[in-house]
């Protein structure tokens, strides 16, 4: 696979430490700059210094679930494109995530050409 033609940040949300940071490898691999963090809040720390092209995030987490924290992302004003990427794939899940604010809904486990091909088209504006 080529890499993208411009190096895009993303930032992998998820509370199951070992599959942010294999998401992360497989991102990297794929040529984006990717970087885990383990919670919502932590998304939203990082979203404010600035930098970050898209967020893909896990909808079951506790404290602040995918769908807290996309609201809130959007509430604060961020327009970055948003990929739920989840367990969770029936039709209202993908209506709650549209509804929540998430861009793009991938139903775990997103194959490596599924999850470029979203990535591409969502990174290419």
């Amino acid at each position: 696979m080529d890499a993208p033609p411009l190096l895009k940040r993303i930032v992998v949300t998820d509370d199951n430490r070992p599959a942010a940071d294999g998401m992360v490898r497989l991102l990297n691999a794929l040529g984006f700059d990717a970087r885990p963090v383990y919670s919502g809040n932590d998304l939203l720390s990082t979203l404010a210094l600035g930098g970050t092209d898209l967020a893909l995030i896990d909808i079951g987490m506790p404290e602040m679930d995918g769908y807290e924290v996309a609201r809130e992302i959007r509430k604060r004003g961020y327009m970055l494109p948003i990929i739920a990427l989840t367990g969770y794939g029936l039709p209202e899940d993908k209506e709650k995530a549209e509804k929540a604010g998430f861009t793009r809904h991938l139903t775990k486990p997103a194959g490596a050409s599924d999850l470029r091909t979203a990535l591409e088209e969502l990174l290419s504006n």
